[in-house]
């Protein structure tokens, strides 16, 4: 689509929905590198972004059209710009309209400069004139590291720019050059590497160069206006919290103790039993400090191994081995068709607890898919595994549904549809932008699978009417590939897990005070203050704060309701009924089984940034 012609369009959009005129977009430079013959060069181009009254469209037009991470540049700054203003990035449309003279090396350098025009858009703020800026934009609304910067400042300065801003750290780079030398009639080209220091070469091209740290720096730089972060300073796992967590967590430390105490007496020597007495004590230790849903977790990692334990002991005992298998699969069948009667008991009247049913549709959706997974798996070892993940998985539904606090108002189902569609949408295209990232470091795929899977659950869930487990696992999504790309190059973990922890508390408040208890988001909150992996606590202060987001956007458009849905009660431990005819000792497997961490992306976040960086 010409530039021309989206401009048509977009006045008659304007003019058909009553919004903001054209002209009351924003212009800014964005700056690029550029391969020619004679090495690599800067360029500058130019951006328009305008915001209007919406749906939650973003339109991305270039002229001529350039990769996709130029496009998920641009999805991402809107992203972070609504969440920064706390806006609802779906009552608007984003149009960034860009003009490239030539091609480019890449386009994630120009997200943080989009981020800044989408935030003066909306807030009718008018830009200084002589800035210029590069840097990505992460998804923790900081500035990610970019390539070719001397190149950039050079075509800056050539357009009269009087302040540069560029990532922070990235004062001083390390650039590649080709250097020819000849001998006799060859000329032969050598590439060498070269250290500058961006800040004097800034002063010998008279423009100032500033680092920036994060969007709020660079909208301060531009606009001269501040965006204040609120911190919230008050208690996260509050009495009403932990007074609702912990009655569950009781009843799984005494099930899965009694549970143990069966199991190790009829199967005394399993590796699996040992596994989960580890983890019952580290699970009982979370329980005495009160982080009762890590301990719940816990306890369904320790029946987990148990249940392992005690029908890989059924399997090596059973005359009929083939129908000892069907028996079990039979029974985890009956185990989520129970929980599934539960949720249909429960989401009868309409949803009135979101976060409830969300949870409880995701686990279902989970032990569904484990289910088909053991039934194709030929290798018993791991079919009896998939089994008992698929059994437990099915309950902790049963568990979420217990924890729900339904008010006298339901979200309707039409709601739930529409933002479960568009939340899965915006799944794909933070996880196709993250992909592209890493395909450009040479880094192989298969870190990048965590987001690949909620995705296909979102999606089978969307086809099951289960909008509001579509919504919470494209959130989940959105999280796991955020949290990749705002990992590439960062140096200071610490830092990104004190911001994404106080961005949660932020957001838990703020659900609190519109009339919200997010038990969901609180739980994820718990959770990651027990998680040493720094990606996966990341994800977790991030997946609370994007749920109480969420559930104050959903709570709005709650309707009153005098139907109370049912809550189903926990199914007590019945012991395994002994199988008393013994034949051959099943294998043995020496894999540990507990629910596996999302892919450590920090320890080779080095990595990926400087061979994205020597490739430019």
């Amino acid at each position: 689509m010409s530039n021309k012609f989206l401009l048509l369009f977009l006045v008659f959009l304007v003019t058909l929905n009553g919004v903001h005129a054209l002209e009351d977009g924003v212009s800014i430079p964005l700056v690029a590198d550029r391969s020619t013959d004679g090495g690599d060069e800067g360029v500058l181009l130019g951006a328009k972004v305008i915001v209007t009254n919406g749906t939650g469209h973003v339109f991305v037009d270039t002229n001529p059209y350039t990769q996709v991470d130029l496009q998920g540049s641009a999805r991402l700054a809107a992203m972070v710009a609504s969440d920064v203003l706390g806006i609802d990035q779906k009552s608007y449309d984003f149009y960034y309209i860009i003009d490239i003279s030539s091609p480019i090396i890449g386009g994630p350098s120009a997200g943080g400069a989009l981020t800044v025009a989408t935030i003066a858009a909306i807030n009718k703020w008018t830009l200084k004139p002589g800035v210029v800026m590069t840097g990505m934009i992460n998804p923790d609304e900081s500035i990610g590291p970019v390539g070719g910067i001397p190149y950039k400042l050079e075509a800056a300065a050539a357009s009269n720019a009087t302040l540069f801003l560029i990532p922070q750290g990235q004062s001083t780079v390390t650039i590649k050059k080709t250097v020819t030398t000849s001998k006799g009639a060859l000329i032969i080209p050598e590439e060498k590497e070269e250290t500058v220091d961006v800040v004097e070469l800034g002063k010998k091209l008279n423009v100032t160069v500033k680092e920036v740290n994060t969007i709020q720096d660079a909208v301060l730089a531009f606009t001269d206006r501040e965006l204040t972060k609120p911190l919230y300073k008050g208690a996260i796992l509050t009495p009403d919290y932990l007074s609702l967590l912990e009655p569950l967590a009781s009843n799984l430390k005494n099930e899965s103790r009694g549970m143990y105490e069966n199991t190790v007496s009829s199967v005394p020597k399993s590796q699996f039993v040992e596994q989960a007495k580890d983890i019952l004590t580290r699970a009982d230790k979370m329980y005495d400090d009160k982080k009762y849903y890590a301990a719940t977790s816990s306890y369904f990692n320790a029946m987990i191994n148990l249940r392992v334990a005690q029908w890989s002991d059924g399997y090596s005992k059973a005359g009929d081995k083939e129908q000892y298998l069907t028996e079990l699969v039979n029974k985890v069948e009956k185990q989520i068709q129970s929980s599934e009667s539960d949720l249909s008991n429960f989401t009868l009247y309409g949803i009135s607890d979101v976060e409830a049913a969300g949870a409880a549709e995701s686990r279902i959706t989970t032990a569904r898919a484990k289910l088909d997974e053991a039934k194709k798996l030929k290798d018993v070892d791991a079919k009896i595994f998939s089994l008992a993940f698929a059994n437990e998985r099915a309950r902790t539904a049963q568990w979420w549904l217990t924890l729900a606090t339904p008010e006298d108002k339901i979200v309707p189902g039409s709601v739930l549809k529409d933002r479960a569609g568009w939340y899965l949408s915006q799944a794909q295209s933070i996880n196709t932008y993250m992909q592209t990232l890493i395909a450009e470091s040479g880094i192989h795929p298969e870190i990048t699978n965590a987001a690949g899977e909620d995705i296909v659950h979102a999606q089978k869930e969307m086809e099951r009417g289960y909008y509001a487990g579509a919504i919470f696992d494209s959130l989940q999504a959105t999280i796991k590939a955020s949290t990749t790309i705002g990992l590439l190059g960062n140096a200071d973990a610490d830092k990104k897990i004190e911001q994404s922890m106080e961005a949660a508390k932020v957001a838990i408040n703020e659900a609190r005070l519109a009339g919200i208890e997010p038990t969901l988001a609180v739980s994820a909150y718990e959770y990651a203050e027990t998680i040493p992996n720094t990606y996966d606590k990341i994800s977790q202060y991030s997946y609370a704060k994007m749920i109480a987001k969420t559930s104050v956007v959903l709570n709005s458009r709650a309707v009153s309701s005098d139907k109370k849905p049912v809550k189903p009660t926990i199914t007590p431990y019945i012991p395994e009924p002994a199988i008393p005819t013994p034949t051959a000792t099943a294998k043995t497997q020496k894999t540990k089984i507990e629910i596996p961490a999302f892919e450590a992306i920090a320890a080779i976040a080095a990595v990926l940034i400087v061979r994205r960086l020597n490739k430019r």
